[in-house]
């Protein structure tokens, strides 16, 4: 996890502060991590939830993810799309009828996707078991729902008002960070 960490005092695109982000894209860019660590969210699923038939991740890196968890699953994979607050699934996989579906992502800062990800899958008639993701910020807001997670998110948040580097007038050092 350390090649993923950006020190520094760090303004996420909803305005909120850290102290750090972390760079999904230096595991993303490298297969063979990231199947080690899809591996560990397929376990984690198969201990919590066997009953799983489907899993989905949002289109990107979220459905780069749910692909390599699914497969050491042997479960299909569904892709979806946010947008303009609605959940849509990708072309590719629409699944006919209710499924027990486990949602697969990487990182979770404000929580935002996976409220709209588990709304959307309820108003599809899915029953969604819970959300497996690396890390989750302490800040989020998330869905009445079980969790998995592989570690502690290591950076803490504040609001603006409350952040300490600014308190203390240290720079910015990273902007418009979106985990």
């Amino acid at each position: 996890m350390d090649s993923l960490r950006r020190d520094g005092h760090t303004v996420l695109k909803d305005g909120l502060h850290a102290d750090g982000w972390l760079e999904k894209g230096e595991l993303v860019r490298k297969p063979v991590e990231l199947d080690r660590l899809a591996k560990r969210q397929a376990e984690q699923i198969q201990t919590h939830w066997p009953s799983a038939d489907l899993i989905v991740g949002v289109s990107q890196c979220g459905a780069v993810l749910a692909a390599f968890v699914a497969r050491h699953l042997a479960l299909p994979v569904a892709f979806v799309n946010l947008q303009a607050d609605q959940m849509t699934f990708h072309r590719m996989n629409v699944p006919e009828f209710p499924q027990r579906v486990v949602l697969v992502d990487d990182l979770i800062s404000t929580g935002t996707d996976a409220r709209l990800l588990v709304a959307g899958m309820r108003r599809a008639g899915h029953t969604v078991l819970g959300l497996s993701v690396w890390t989750v910020r302490q800040t989020a807001q998330l869905p009445e729902l079980p969790l998995l997670t592989l570690w502690p998110h290591p950076y803490h948040t504040w609001s603006a008002a409350a952040c300490p580097h600014c308190a203390a007038g240290e720079a910015v050092r990273w902007e418009q960070v979106r985990e």
